[in-house]
């Protein structure tokens, strides 16, 4: 009898409905299972990988974008630095031709007062030279008039007659020139 059942079952194909049933239920418990323990957790994990990439690429761009205004920035900065580089040259090279006109000026200044100095110490010198002149002619034509009259003149009358006479002879000499 078990040789005819399987004798049977081998002749052609047959559906039982009871093998069905247990296929739909292995199937269903199957799916379930992996429903639960295995589709689940990779949705979870695919989920968490998006959510991931998603806050990366965000991040990204808030990265790109804040590099972006910071090399705005970086240059704005740069251009005020060279504003103020050429503002503080231009100062510097104004203060520098100021002091040297200052420098020059006094230099003038000192130059002027160095020459009238010189002027007057040199007409001092000359003031004196003459008066030394003066008094030496004086003294020489006093002793010439002792020696051509043989006797004692009163130096000090003849003095002051030598000195008037040199005076307008000065006199005379300055109106020619």
């Amino acid at each position: 009898m078990l040789l005819g059942i399987l004798a049977e079952e081998t002749s052609g194909l047959s559906v039982q409905p009871y093998w069905v049933l247990v296929a739909i239920v292995q199937f269903l418990l199957l799916f379930f299972l992996l429903q639960k323990f295995l589709w689940g957790p990779i949705q979870k994990t695919l989920q968490t990988r998006a959510d991931r990439i998603r806050e990366g690429l965000e991040t990204a761009e808030a990265a790109k974008r804040e590099r972006t205004q910071m090399q705005a920035e970086v240059e704005r900065l740069l251009a005020d630095a060279r504003r103020e580089a050429a503002a503080l040259s231009e100062r510097a090279a104004q203060a520098a031709e100021a002091a040297a006109a200052e420098i020059r000026a006094q230099a003038k200044q000192e130059g002027d007062r160095i020459r009238e100095r010189a002027k007057t110490d040199a007409a001092q010198l000359h003031q004196q030279a003459l008066s030394q002149l003066r008094s030496e002619v004086a003294s020489m034509a006093i002793l010439a008039a002792s020696r051509i009259l043989g006797k004692e003149v009163d130096a000090k009358a003849h003095q002051a007659l030598i000195e008037r006479s040199l005076d307008e002879a000065g006199t005379e000499l300055g109106k020619s020139n």
